[in-house]
């Protein structure tokens, strides 16, 4: 089979913006859009690995200026991404998004705790920027999936031996949106400005035969999540007002590496999970699932976030988009009980891959093998 690209090709149709919800105009809204894009580590991007792309597509210097060329046309105000170096980070998201009117936070995959320069320095991990007019920093946090399954082993040697070993990462920041980020009519009463999100970032574990380490890590992030919320909800209201759990926003952005019908999806989507889902594949994880969450619910274990996916397979079937694997397993879940999703981008049509003969991305147009998740969301005062 001939795996390389058409000699000549168009660059895709513009993605479709589809409609979720109406704009509650009758109330004072915050309105902003976010993206959560898996831009491919520089260290993965080989042609060995992707022997199907034109080398010149695969070279950082192509594709960096590609993806940011992406970011720049979107304008997104809260940006998540994964697959980033530090080298990347440092040198090239950073400084590109602070003269947009960013600023960022990033955190390291745990492997490059043991490692030394420059080594190090090609590790990626998780990033997220926001638009300084719009919000400011409150507070970040690193969430270890290494460090708590060693926390939470409760006895369990497959807590060590499965969850233990892989070093992905979540990334917390709580943002608190400005006097800017609203519209003023009807007007804002000023102790209805400053609303807390909690903006979360993951890259989950990839390998398909470990759907029990993926859920679990889960399950980790959620639980880090509801810790931040109270911390930054007790916090808050000894300063200024009494503020509720469900008065924080959650926005939870990331590549999942998992599809619509896992535990995880269905963990973060429903809010609860059985501990005899099979993906769990007979380990013993029980004890140690029960103590981190905080105990179980009829066999269950289950969490308050009240999370939504922003879009689903009927609006974007594919966001990884490979030679051999397309699917879903990139989202952004929100809280759905305290914010609206207004919409969400549809896919690149299916007719221009077809057109060229585009088996797998990267591509000359496309930059990873990811595609950007983008959603614009309400808040009402």
């Amino acid at each position: 089979m001939n795996l390389s690209f058409s000699a000549t090709s168009d660059p895709p149709p513009t993605r479709p913006w589809i409609p979720t919800a109406s704009l509650n105009e009758s109330r004072p809204s915050c309105i902003f859009t976010v993206m959560t894009y898996n831009v491919l580590s520089n260290s993965y991007a080989t042609p060995k690995m992707y022997g199907y792309c034109p080398k010149e597509c695969l070279d950082w210097e192509v594709r960096g200026q590609n993806l940011m060329s992406e970011i720049c046309y979107y304008n997104n105000d809260i940006i998540c991404l994964q697959e980033v170096e530090i080298e990347q980070y440092d040198n090239f998201f950073l400084p590109n998004l602070q003269s947009m009117g960013y600023e960022g936070v990033f955190a390291q995959k745990s492997r490059a705790l043991t490692m030394s320069e420059p080594k190090r320095r090609l590790v990626d991990g998780c990033a997220i920027f926001w638009k300084i007019n719009k919000f400011s920093l409150e507070t970040s946090k690193l969430v270890e999936y290494k460090a708590l399954a060693l926390q939470g082993r409760a006895d369990s040697s497959d807590m060590l031996n499965r969850v233990w070993s892989r070093d992905n990462i979540g990334l917390l920041a709580v943002l608190k949106t400005t006097a800017a980020a609203w519209t003023h009519r009807p007007l804002v009463e000023l102790s209805n400005i400053e609303q807390l999100v909690v903006v979360a970032n993951t890259h989950l574990h990839w390998d398909p035969k470990f759907p029990d380490v993926k859920t679990i890590q889960s399950m980790m992030l959620t639980r880090e999540i509801i810790s931040m919320v109270e911390n930054v909800r007790r916090s808050f209201s000894c300063h200024e007002r009494i503020l509720k759990f469900s008065d924080v926003k959650v926005v939870l952005c990331g590549d999942f590496n998992s599809l619509m019908d896992s535990g995880v999806f269905e963990f973060l989507s429903t809010g609860q999970l059985p501990l005899s889902h099979p993906e769990f594949q007979g380990f013993n994880y029980t004890n140690a699932i029960v103590n981190m969450m905080g105990g179980e619910s009829c066999g269950r274990i289950t969490h308050p976030l009240n999370l939504s996916s922003a879009c689903s397979p009927q609006i974007m079937p594919y966001t990884n988009y490979a030679y051999g694997f397309k699917a879903m397993i990139d989202y952004i879940f929100y809280s759905s009980s305290n914010m609206v999703c207004l919409g969400v981008y549809g896919p690149i049509p299916q007719e221009w891959f077809d057109m060229f003969s585009v088996v797998g991305c990267p591509h000359p147009f496309v930059p990873s093998d990811h595609f950007s998740v983008i959603a614009a969301f309400q808040l009402t005062a």
